[in-house]
């Protein structure tokens, strides 16, 4: 690749661009339309190493870019991995992962092999978000919060240890 004339090897751009953040791995592939095309694939796969570990990255992917549905798919099955999230009264499933799916690509899909010991609790779960999703985002988050088994998708949960990579809990964003 050519920048100002100077030759810059295919390995130092994968070397710079491996050590990036996920937010300035965008406007480094916008430098020309050589790193675009090399990284933009690479960029709209980071959803996957996202899921289930960081909410804020995780939508920001969603939200950016459009999947086509063996993507969809691969979504779903890894979103049934849900994280567990403890709370003073109780274990809950992190379900925030699952309702930025459903909200975004609002089809119904049969969550099938759920690792959660009671698959019937999780397809409630997944029935409630898609009766809950409305004509936009704000709408549907305060119908998430009239539904009782949705708890850890409302405003008033409040964890004391989860297994993502947050350090602090995040709710639904709310654009």
């Amino acid at each position: 690749m050519n920048v100002n004339n100077i030759y810059i090897n295919d390995e130092i751009t994968d070397n710079i661009y491996n050590i990036l953040h996920y937010n300035d791995k965008i406007p480094f592939a916008k430098v020309n339309k050589h790193l675009f095309t090399t990284y933009k694939d690479k960029i709209r796969h980071e959803v996957f190493n996202y899921i289930n570990w960081d909410y804020n990255l995780f939508y920001d992917c969603l939200k950016r870019f459009n999947y086509n549905k063996t993507e969809k798919e691969k979504l779903l099955k890894l979103s049934l991995k849900v994280n567990t999230v403890q709370t003073t009264t109780g274990v809950y499933g992190d379900l925030r992962f699952i309702f930025e799916i459903c909200y975004k690509y609002r089809e119904s899909y049969v969550y099938s092999n759920s690792p959660l010991r009671d698959r019937t609790l999780l397809s409630l779960m997944i029935k409630d978000i898609y009766n809950s999703i409305s004509f936009d985002r704000y709408e549907t988050v305060l119908n998430i919060e009239k539904k009782m088994i949705l708890i850890s998708l409302k405003r008033y949960f409040k964890p004391i240890l989860w297994k993502t990579n947050e350090e602090k809990w995040i709710y639904l964003i709310r654009e």
